[in-house]
């Protein structure tokens, strides 16, 4: 069985270089991901739900997610917890937040 983590972010979509930016920042610490669901409103915002392998990179992930969560597009990052899956409808009872590098809570 494969564990994988699944993260939820927020950012503002300027550009179509939005996801390749953000798919760049796990590639650049060696992290798999293993599936990417994305939806924009007419606002301009994103929501883009991503599982992670946790396999080889463990310590690699908690990085990348900090980091993420400081690039300029992004509003915020969530890693869930207690979530269930069906067919890209994931609701989840709790989750650690992070902006701008910082513990939200």
């Amino acid at each position: 069985m494969t564990q994988e983590k699944v993260i939820k972010v927020v950012a503002d979509y300027k550009d179509p270089g939005l996801i390749e930016r953000i798919s760049a920042n796990f590639r650049r610490f060696w992290v798999d991901i293993k599936w990417m669901h994305t939806d924009c409103n007419d606002n301009d915002m994103c929501t883009i739900f991503l599982a992670l392998y946790e396999r080889y990179t463990m310590e690699n992930i908690d990085l990348s997610i900090t980091t993420l969560s400081k690039m300029v597009d992004v509003d915020s990052v969530e890693i869930l917890n207690d979530y269930k899956i069906n067919n890209f409808d994931i609701k989840y009872k709790s989750s650690t937040k992070y902006e701008w590098g910082e513990l939200i809570e």
